[in-house]
């Protein structure tokens, strides 16, 4: 069947390997050969080229892997709308979230909506906003959550979350009052995220508003690493409430009031213009934007 060869295709470009392409499909390694080469023979090209022990995309192989996603997307979708026809919701529900969160937040959406629908099977890349976006224009998936907007005007970006970046610090530093200046505070050592990261654009772009600046003694490209750092007593650090809500219930952080510190992440839905989304889709967005929509920053306890 040419769809099983197209969805072979799309692994061995995934893991720039056939070895490790079969053992995601559970096919042996002459079977996966044998169905790139129908299709380069189907096509009358070369996918691959190969050099040593590397596989290098051909112009033409290029262009086929776009097609490839397109008819899987497509192949998908008529199953999805012959479900929409019966009335059932089912199938497999595909997106990408960025790495706060489909961390900290989405999969607390996932368990109230797997409980009302349990035959919705899920499939969700976490990764930074840039790479969520790269997935939408390569069309391996229809939506995605983000927390930049990019500057393209066939993407549609609409607002669905927001939350209040802390101040925090390690709760075995002891200090006599809560409330500290900035002064006080440019004496801790700070602990900030990476360039690039949603988090660190956010609380840049405040200090630049204000005209603060405070370096930071040490970057951290993973927001478990920071929190994990300020326990040890290592600095302060500004992440988002839901990246730290546990630890401020269980009492190894602690939130510090810096007079006038008033700054909000948002996070959107991304998806091109005219996009046809399946029922499924459909359902969890809507699922998604009522919950949010009830007041800000109300999130599923864990």
């Amino acid at each position: 069947m040419k769809i099983e060869s197209f969805k072979t295709l799309l692994t061995v470009v995934k893991h720039n390997s056939i070895t490790e392409a079969s053992h995601e499909l559970f096919l042996t390694q002459p079977a996966v050969t044998k169905r790139l080469k129908n299709l380069e023979n189907d096509y009358g090209i070369k996918i691959f080229d190969r050099e040593k022990n590397r596989m290098f995309l051909t112009e033409e192989g290029k262009l086929l892997v776009k097609y490839a996603n397109r008819i899987i997307s497509v192949y998908n979708e008529s199953f999805a709308a012959l479900d929409e026809q019966r009335g059932l919701v089912r199938g497999l529900l595909k997106f990408g979230v960025n790495l706060t969160l489909g961390i900290y937040v989405i999969p607390r959406f996932i368990k109230l909506f797997e409980d009302t629908y349990p035959d919705v099977r899920f499939k969700m890349y976490t990764d930074n906003s840039e790479n969520v976006i790269k997935l939408i224009y390569n069309n391996e998936i229809n939506f995605g959550i983000v927390g930049i907007i990019p500057n393209d005007s066939r993407l549609v970006i609409d607002p669905l979350y927001k939350d209040r970046l802390k101040i925090v610090i390690g709760s075995q530093i002891l200090f006599k009052k809560k409330v500290i200046s900035w002064k006080e505070l440019e004496k801790i050592p700070f602990i900030g995220r990476e360039k690039g990261s949603d988090i660190r654009d956010t609380y840049e772009k405040w200090f630049n508003k204000k005209s603060i600046k405070i370096t930071p003694k040490m970057e951290l490209n993973n927001t478990e690493s920071i929190k994990f750092s300020l326990q040890c007593g290592l600095g302060f650090s500004i992440l988002p409430w839901c990246t730290i809500e546990q630890e401020i219930q269980r009492g190894v952080l602690q939130i510090l009031t810096v007079p006038g510190f008033d700054s909000v992440q948002q996070f959107y839905i991304c998806y091109y213009k005219g996009k046809t989304f399946s029922k499924v889709e459909k359902i969890f967005l809507n699922y998604i934007f009522r919950f949010v929509e009830k007041g800000d920053l109300v999130l599923p306890s864990i």
